[in-house]
């Protein structure tokens, strides 16, 4: 039932597809003609004038076509091969290995699930998610190899690339300002997800070294209520050589964030100038620095923390052109984007 919602879905929006599964000896007989189809349709005529779709493109439009793309991918699959398998033989619905104990394990080491339960209590829906996967990861297979065999003729395709450019603005730069491709972080330091992505950005810190920027912009979240204060200590530390410790030291106490915590945390990292760093608190020197990070934030897209942009980064002109991701993902979602932008460079 989602697939045909979705079709639906896809047919209203103008953005047409059209799939044909046939028999290899009734090809002819059975082929469907697919509609012409486009990723940038016509949506209005405005005093005569044509109104595409990328016209009005913007971050939550495209996140909504690229969902629905990710679910129409993700069930044509199933319905085309099921279809096949009742009359060729080497089409399987399912992969012949399971999923053993060591993958479970594997997984659960490497993506940092550690801060999220122990191995016992997250090991079924781990388990869970890699035999979803290998299914996933089989049936593009077999599609792929019935595409090939001209079994399915597929005229599926994903939305155009969305990039945006965004000043790095008053970022921290914590690493490598002169690489060519940036992981730009917005976060909350009374977020529960941005304290859990944090030991992922520390190893992809430390795999990519020279090769990537990483920085840090401030999105205290309104629910938050000290968030705003925490990103001023941070701002007030940063002023005396010591952000990297106070960013550490308030994603390791989330709850105690309050102005005589804030306090004591400048005590236990050594700011040189207590006074000074209280006075900049007291005062929220950087309060408008914060403020002009969630503006920032807000216009590329930035909605709710972690939110991520990666791309191509310019050291001269401090912009960066990429896109923006969303949420506490997982270490091989940040590889592979990050990886693209290498690529582009190299």
């Amino acid at each position: 039932m989602k697939f045909f919602k979705a079709c639906l879905l896809f047919f209203c929006t103008g953005l047409l597809v059209s799939v044909a599964v046939a028999d290899q000896h009734k090809s002819k007989e059975t082929k469907i003609e697919a509609g012409q189809y486009t990723s940038n349709p016509v949506i209005a005529r405005v005093d005569g004038k044509a109104v595409h779709l990328n016209d009005i493109m913007n971050k939550s439009i495209h996140d909504l076509l690229e969902n629905l793309y990710e679910e129409i991918a993700a069930e044509l699959p199933q319905v085309a091969l099921t279809e096949l398998a009742k009359k060729h033989k080497e089409i399987t619905l399912a992969p012949s290995s399971k999923v053993t104990d060591k993958e479970v394990e594997t997984f659960y080491k490497q993506n940092n699930l550690q801060q999220r339960g122990t191995l016992e209590q997250l090991g079924g829906q781990i388990e869970q998610y890699l035999v979803e996967r290998n299914n996933r990861v089989h049936l593009a297979h077999q599609f792929a190899m019935a595409v090939e065999k001209g079994w399915i003729q597929n005229y599926l395709e994903p939305p155009a690339e969305f990039l945006v450019t965004a000043s790095v603005g008053t970022a921290v730069i914590r690493t490598s300002p002169n690489a060519s491709v940036m992981l730009l972080e917005f976060s909350d330091y009374q977020c529960p997800f941005c304290g859990r992505i944090q030991p992922t950005l520390s190893n992809l810190m430390k795999k990519y070294q020279e090769k990537v920027a990483f920085a840090y912009r401030h999105f205290p979240l309104s629910f938050h209520t000290e968030a705003d204060e925490a990103a001023i200590a941070a701002e007030c530390a940063r002023e005396q050589g010591k952000f990297e410790e106070m960013h550490k030291i308030l994603y390791q106490n989330q709850r105690k964030q309050y102005l005589t915590d804030l306090k004591g945390y400048a005590k236990t990292i050594k700011v040189k100038n207590l006074k000074k760093f209280n006075q900049c608190l007291d005062q929220e020197k950087y309060r408008e620095l914060v403020q002009n990070d969630i503006r920032e934030g807000s216009a590329i897209g930035i909605s709710g923390t972690p939110g991520f942009m990666i791309g191509t980064y310019d050291s001269k002109t401090k912009k960066i052109t990429g896109e923006v991701l969303s949420g506490a993902l997982p270490q091989t979602v940040f590889e592979k984007t990050i990886q693209k932008y290498l690529n582009k460079k190299s």
